[in-house]
């Protein structure tokens, strides 16, 4: 019978040794090409489950993280993943972590195209689902309709956290007013003042998670989830901000101009200005295989795209008679989470996306917890300090 009192510190992993875990300090070189004179440096994330003698087995999630684009954001998820059998692979976008810049936003679509399949045939992986969480999702879409080759033939799937949504459609009135008021000179600087806010402020009050991704909000619990890895994620989620920031997040300002379009360039996004532009575009790609499912969770509190009118206008775009018969999509709310919060292990999502990759569950239909399936909490810490070792 499990213990319901709760362990010692010493039952979880160290937070530094966790973190300089190698799995998640992980370098790529693209060696220079003809738009690109010189070397190209990748620092990325793998870990999860791993089958080196049958890799064919391992089922591969490629994260598009939000605007704070870091490799860190899902370590702690290491042992659910483990757990699904997922195996997950987070890449620094440019100018976060140890990823090459780039000279402007409107490069960084581009570069991003350029990174995926080069950095997965250096790793030998052939076929990839897809998640993304807020801006990451620009990211996420690009992959789907220009590098649809990587879907899994069989089962293609995307799945999507509060997905970004301009201000002009979602009249969230925070992201409006950094649309159209603050001058682009301090949009595009923005790593600086998350820099400084990560320095200075965080630490005494809780700040959007544009800045500061927070754990906090309402004590909801989704059913299955083990509440020994909710645990391990929030005592974490300190020290894997702080690692964050003690490396480049230049990337923050130029993407911060790129989904907020404040460039004024068309073609940023991908080739294509909106969803209402994008949809249509995927659909027109056909299906190869098999048809492709779009998963869209949406926060219960959302101070960034709001409740109403941006969740209204992503279904908007992805309607039957738009996204045509070579698309699945479901939408649904997460309960009492909000925009920050809605990827942390505690909402069950990320359990939904580990199912969802593999056809297991109705793409409508939460998963609830199977019925008689051994809590992973009960073998604990073995899971989490299964985790620490290469």
């Amino acid at each position: 019978m499990t213990s319901q009192t709760e362990p010692p510190r010493s039952a979880f992993p160290d937070p530094k040794e966790y973190l300089d875990d190698p799995r998640f300090h992980q370098t790529f070189t693209l060696p220079p090409g003809p738009t690109r004179p010189h070397s190209f440096t990748v620092s990325y994330s793998d870990y999860g489950y791993r089958n080196k003698e049958h890799p064919e087995l391992e089922r591969v999630l490629l994260l598009c993280g939000p605007l704070l684009g870091s490799r860190y954001l899902h370590i702690a998820k290491d042992a659910l993943a483990k757990h699904h059998r997922v195996r997950i692979i987070d890449v620094d976008r440019p100018g976060f972590g140890g990823t090459s810049g780039v000279p402007s936003p409107g490069d960084r679509v581009a570069a991003w195209l350029e990174i995926v399949p080069a950095l997965l045939s250096h790793l030998g992986v052939r076929h990839v689902s897809v998640a993304a969480h807020s801006g990451g999702t620009i990211y996420a879409l690009n992959v789907a309709l220009r590098l649809r080759h990587l879907l899994h033939p069989e089962r293609p799937y995307v799945a999507l956290c509060a997905p970004w949504v301009r201000p002009a459609r979602s009249g969230a009135p925070l992201m409006s007013l950094a649309g159209a008021v603050l001058p682009e000179g301090l949009v595009g600087g923005f790593d600086k003042v998350a820099a400084f806010v990560n320095r200075n402020i965080a630490p005494a009050v809780r700040v959007s998670g544009s800045l500061v991704p927070s754990l906090g909000g309402k004590a909801v619990l989704a059913p299955g989830v083990d509440g020994k890895m909710v645990e391990f994620e929030e005592r974490l989620w300190g020290p894997l901000i702080d690692r964050v920031y003690s490396e480049s997040v230049k990337g923050l300002g130029q993407d911060s101009v790129l989904l907020l379009k404040r460039d004024g360039k068309n073609g940023d996004w991908g080739g294509w200005e909106d969803y209402d532009d994008y949809v249509p575009m995927l659909a027109a790609e056909g299906v190869a295989a098999g048809k492709l499912r779009v998963e869209v969770f949406f926060a219960e509190s959302d101070v960034m795209i709001g409740v109403g009118a941006g969740p209204k206008w992503i279904e908007e775009c992805w309607r039957a008679e738009v996204r045509g018969d070579g698309i699945e999509f479901a939408s649904r709310v997460v309960p009492g989470s909000d925009h920050d919060t809605i990827a942390h292990i505690r909402f069950g999502v990320f359990e939904e996306i580990f199912r969802g990759m593999s056809g297991e569950d109705d793409v409508e239909t939460p998963p609830a917890a199977a019925a008689g399936m051994a809590s992973v909490a009960a073998e604990q810490p073995a899971p989490l300090r299964e985790g620490v070792a290469v």
